[in-house]
């Protein structure tokens, strides 16, 4: 994500290293009204963020741990109580037995190893989205998640907003009719990107305060290159550009929605307009076709006019946010106001759904299936991007297939 969060957005709405640990087990270490003790992995931008609502909520946040050193003095700031440890290797924080959960935030290419490592290590985990920067990747930490007894919310928050349930409910029970057509999308002014542009800030991107051999994991080996440190999400070898950065919100919620368990074809154009220094385009649209409707879904980072949002179009009437009322608003098939409510800010919901079901342990909002099974549209997008061609896929046998 941009910066901690939207700043529009926001303004808008206003508001093994351990023996894997039984959920009977876990129970008496966090008691119902015990306070859960965290880490925070990555602590960046986004991960400071979640890290600060954390701790607003009530949990401990005790330990940080990052590569850039940088990175870590800018999160201690945000803090409301700054950490008495920090570390290089995340690998050290996850030894810890006095953590009960992690918030990893590390760039896209990351998230792999570090889910993996901290499952292994019995911590529960709040992962910021996109899920895993492949399909294959996605799949095994499914796999490994499945297999272990931790709890895992992956950061695709808007699963957990009131407006968008009721839009669910709504459509579940036939109040639009069949839906045929979905459109989501998500423009935003930022001609200048602020990554590139932060890159100059040596307080934070210096060589010497990165330990650029653990940033780039199992990335190429390059040079150390402080746009690629700053701008990461823009560049193929660590992320999937704007398609997995922004696409797992809104491909989320129009599954979700919808009841879709996936696209059967998807095609993809666009290009770099604007932000020449991204190797990712800066304006990019795909067309997933779902079997009985098709969703469009359309995200550039020039011009924020139409801001973002989502809209079910169905045979007997239609669900559209209205960003210029904050609301969600049905219509009837003669475009006629049947209803409409407001939106709500997702974001502490989410996280507050994650500190309750590490007490729980029940599943939350957006477990690993689920954020798994919505970002396949985004990295199917992105290949018929890269390829020029339209791709096909099999929800069910989950594997590519020829596009008809």
């Amino acid at each position: 994500m941009i910066p901690e969060e939207n700043t529009d957005r926001r303004d808008f709405l206003k508001g093994a290293a351990a023996t894997l640990i039984t959920a009977a087990s876990y129970q008496r270490i966090i008691g119902a009204n015990d306070r859960i003790r965290l880490g925070g992995i990555g602590p960046g931008d986004r991960g400071a963020g979640r890290l600060a609502a954390a701790q607003k909520l009530g949990a401990e946040i005790v330990a940080l741990a990052d590569v850039n050193k940088g990175m870590i003095d800018r999160a201690q700031k945000i803090l409301a109580t700054p950490v008495d440890k920090t570390y290089g290797d995340y690998n050290d924080l996850l030894a810890r037995k006095d953590i009960d959960g992690v918030i990893v935030a590390t760039p896209d290419h990351l998230h792999h190893q570090c889910l993996l490592d901290s499952v292994r290590a019995g911590k529960d985990v709040y992962i910021e989205k996109p899920l895993a920067r492949t399909i294959e990747e996605g799949e095994d930490m499914v796999a490994k998640v499945k297999a272990s007894k931790q709890i895992v919310q992956v950061g695709n928050q808007r699963r957990s907003g009131d407006h968008f349930r009721k839009a669910r409910e709504i459509v579940a029970s036939g109040g639009i009719g069949p839906i045929r057509f979905v459109r989501i999308w998500d423009f935003r002014y930022r001609p200048n990107d602020p990554y590139i542009k932060r890159a100059a800030d040596k307080s934070l991107y210096s060589p010497e305060l990165i330990d650029w051999q653990r940033f780039l994991g199992k990335a190429p080996k390059r040079a150390y290159d402080a746009k690629r440190a700053s701008a990461w999400r823009w560049y193929w070898d660590y992320a999937g550009g704007l398609m997995t950065d922004i696409g797992p919100h809104w491909l989320d919620v129009a599954m979700w929605i919808t009841g879709s368990d996936g696209p059967r074809t998807v095609s993809c154009n666009g290009g770099k307009y604007n932000s020449m220094d991204w190797e990712t385009p800066d304006n990019v649209h795909a067309i997933l076709d779902c079997g009985t409707f098709a969703i469009v879904f359309m995200v550039q980072f020039m011009n924020g006019q139409e801001y973002d949002g989502a809209a079910f179009y169905g045979i007997d009437g239609s669900i559209v946010q209205e960003n210029s009322r904050g609301l969600m608003v049905r219509y009837d098939a003669k475009r006629r106001e049947v209803e409409s409510w407001k939106l709500t800010d997702e974001n502490p919901i989410h996280m507050q759904n994650f500190l309750d079901c590490m007490r729980s342990r029940q599943q939350p909002n957006s477990p690993v299936e689920l954020a798994n099974r919505v970002l396949v549209g985004a990295h199917l997008a992105n290949e018929s991007f890269r390829s020029g061609r339209r791709v096909g896929w099999d929800p069910v046998r989950w594997k590519h297939v020829q596009a008809g």
